[in-house]
């Protein structure tokens, strides 16, 4: 896939338009552990997505890269920084992605006092969670881009079983089709949607959407990919989670972020 230089080394990768299907009907499969065809109610209903083009980076921002634009880092794990920045919220990352923008003579995407985005502008900005799993996929259908068991994950990410009880330089693991890193593991990744509580816990409401965005309807953002804590079944690529979006709470050792913006 095309990618281009933001930073130096840092890389946004060229993300085709396209259509998906996201979510996981749920099916009993003798040929997939127990462990990793787990049945959530709130990746139902499986439903097409058609997207627009869009760009996102090729790896979790990490350490050096958030000191470059922001000057610290806030993060738990240390002494590379090529591990991914952590401690860090939906608010942050707003800055974060405004101060890159500007950075880079882009226009800036967020509002940082109503903590919402303009979609419409060309500036760094979280993903859409369908952006997210579109992404991830890669056009494949399994639970992980690599296949369908915990072998698989192993080769694409840092998880319970493997990471050691820490974070891990970014880019060391078998990337996606696309060319994207740790999709699956290392940190969560926020997304610019929110928990809609007005969904069945958290259900998907529609079919064939066209670049949909459930966000801001509370203080929950959704998060995608697991983490090196996180047990085989919630790094899948349809597992959806969420974590607190208010200012002062919303620091922890295992979420980060990755970058995404429209095309062009």
């Amino acid at each position: 896939m095309e990618k281009y230089e933001v930073l130096k080394g840092m890389y946004m990768v060229s993300i085709p338009a396209g259509s998906f299907t996201m979510g996981y009907v749920y099916e009993n499969d003798p040929e997939i552990p127990d462990n990793i065809n787990v049945f959530y109610s709130d990746e139902q209903p499986a439903h097409k997505v058609t997207l627009n083009s869009f760009q996102l980076g090729e790896t979790q921002i990490t350490q050096g890269r958030y000191k470059e634009i922001i000057g610290s880092n806030p993060s738990s794990f240390s002494g590379d920084d090529k591990l991914p920045v952590t401690n860090i919220g939906p608010y942050e990352i707003m800055i974060f992605c405004n101060k890159l923008s500007q950075n880079s003579g882009l226009e800036p995407c967020y509002d940082e006092k109503q903590m919402k985005c303009d979609f419409n502008r060309n500036g760094f900005r979280m993903p859409t969670e369908a952006e997210w799993e579109y992404a991830c996929r890669a056009g494949t259908t399994s639970h992980f881009y690599t296949g369908n068991t915990e072998n698989d994950l192993e080769r694409a990410g840092w998880y319970l079983g493997n990471s050691g009880g820490k974070t891990h330089p970014v880019a060391q693991k078998v990337p996606n089709a696309w060319g994207l890193y740790d999709m699956h593991g290392n940190v969560f990744e926020y997304c610019d949607d929110d928990w809609n509580p007005g969904m069945s816990y958290g259900k998907y409401l529609t079919e064939d959407d066209i670049v949909p965005v459930f966000h801001y309807y509370h203080n929950l953002n959704i998060t995608r990919g697991g983490s090196w804590f996180s047990e085989p079944s919630v790094c899948r690529t349809a597992a959806r989670s969420c974590f607190c979006s208010w200012k002062g709470i919303n620091q922890s050792y295992y979420m980060g972020f990755r970058i995404a913006r429209n095309s062009g």
